[in-house]
């Protein structure tokens, strides 16, 4: 290996990269063959960075090559790294903006590092150049030791995106995530959402086109939209009828109706879309979907409407008090319970009938004991409402899955604490379950 010496700081910039090589397994194709190229028509210059780049090794390649079919050089070369250098008088080059744009474009050069380095830069030109896909920028005099560190990063930053195109190829094979735009597919979609909702509060947002322009734009286009727009760092995916489910992590709804007022400035002219959305600080996550769900509903009856879910009040079920006798008492409670659950649980029953594949379900109310039953192949689960006093009652909900160890999971609700809508959600997400554990 050779040095340039041409001060100190070249000097630390060689004992950095000593330092580093100390612990040369963490680089992969680092210490592989690496070629990295110049793009100049300046051949002083040339020369010049050629002094500061230190990684050069028996196993390296520093190649030079004129803007003249720079494109199908480096298709060619296949380099990890691109130095493109762009004279004063090129300040503003659109040839510059097509090339980075052709290689972000172009198989087994995705991965790639382009560093641009500049004589006169304009911060407009410069936010085009990083949408269009550079790693980073620098001054045509940096120093050495800037020149050595930008390089070790843009390696470093290579192997990185290398290993995450890895992981995307797998998760598409297992179809978790779709092979075209890398988002979560529909059968996973849920499940992911419903996790990440428990590490954080967030806002949830479900999308979809408009009802007269569904013929015009597919869920894939959409999504493409959509993904451009939103941070790298939110979570998208599938749903079911045209929708797509978002999740934007500690995101306020203020934030949300300012993202999805840019998506809609970005879609096509003549496209239009609706959505509904709800922040989850104090909502589960199955009651968040429902209520986004029914508020994207509303919005669609309206079209291009972005429509808030509130919380609903909560609409306590009227049960007598202070009754002195206890069998009557009793007799009241177990009557309003089964105005509740005999509408709900047909109703259930008839919504899911056509969701759940293959699945048997059964339900009884009565004064002892009511119940809410799926069956399949793969399990059976219940979930079942008994009340043995006049204060509480009680729910016990049972997964018996094959080829798995459940426990009966029981529930204890006040009389002040029942609620239509609290019985509906715990019964809305023992379905939700059970689809997960016979699924899986």
């Amino acid at each position: 290996m050779i040095f340039f010496l041409n001060d100190n700081k070249a000097c630390f910039g060689i004992k950095y990269f000593l330092r580093l090589g100390q612990n040369f397994h963490c680089f992969g194709d680092l210490f592989l063959q690496n070629t990295i190229v110049l793009i100049t028509n300046n051949e002083k210059f040339a020369q010049k960075v050629q002094k500061k780049i230190f990684l050069l090794r028996n196993t390296d390649e520093f190649k030079i090559i004129g803007t003249p079919h720079s494109i199908e050089m480096v298709k060619k070369i296949e380099p990890v790294l691109i130095f493109y250098h762009l004279p004063k008088e090129d300040s503003n080059s659109e040839e510059f903006l097509n090339f980075v744009q052709k290689i972000k474009q172009t198989n087994g050069l995705k991965t790639v590092s382009i560093i641009l380095v500049y004589e006169e830069i304009d911060e407009d030109f410069l936010c085009s150049a990083f949408e269009r896909g550079i790693t980073d920028f620098m001054p045509a005099d940096a120093t050495d030791s800037e020149y050595t560190i930008r390089t070790i990063w843009c390696l470093q930053k290579r192997e990185q995106s290398f290993e995450n195109e890895s992981s995307k190829d797998i998760l598409s094979q297992l179809k978790i995530i779709d092979k075209t735009n890398h988002v979560y597919t529909e059968n996973y979609t849920y499940t992911i959402l419903k996790e990440e909702s428990k590490k954080n509060w967030g806002s949830f947002v479900v999308v979809a086109p408009d009802i007269n322009i569904r013929s015009k734009i597919s869920p894939q286009t959409l999504m493409n939209t959509i993904k451009k727009t939103v941070r790298a760092c939110d979570i998208l995916g599938y749903a079911t009828d045209f929708k797509i489910y978002l999740w934007f992590r500690q995101t306020s709804k203020e934030d949300v109706i300012k993202i999805l007022e840019k998506i809609k400035v970005t879609l096509t002219s003549g496209f239009s879309i609706s959505a509904g959305f709800i922040e989850t600080k104090n909502l589960a996550f199955d009651e968040a979907e429902e209520l986004a769900n029914k508020a994207l509903s509303k919005a669609l009856l309206k079209g291009n409407t972005f429509l808030y879910a509130k919380e609903p009040k909560k609409k306590e079920v009227n049960i007598e008090a202070n009754v002195k006798n206890f069998k009557l008492h009793k007799e009241n409670f177990v009557k309003k319970l089964e105005a509740i659950l005999s509408p709900l649980f047909y109703q259930t029953q008839k919504r899911n009938e056509e969701k759940l594949f293959e699945t048997k379900i059964t339900q009884s109310v009565n004064e002892e004991k009511s119940w809410f039953k799926l069956e399949n192949e793969n399990g059976k689960s219940s979930f079942e409402i008994s009340c043995p006093g006049f204060t509480k009652i009680n729910i016990q909900v049972i997964h018996d899955i094959k080829d798995s160890e459940m426990k009966a999971e029981k529930l204890y609700i006040e009389r002040d604490e029942l609620t239509e809508e609290k019985i509906d959600y715990l019964l809305n997400s023992f379905i939700k379950d059970f689809q997960n554990y016979t699924n899986s």
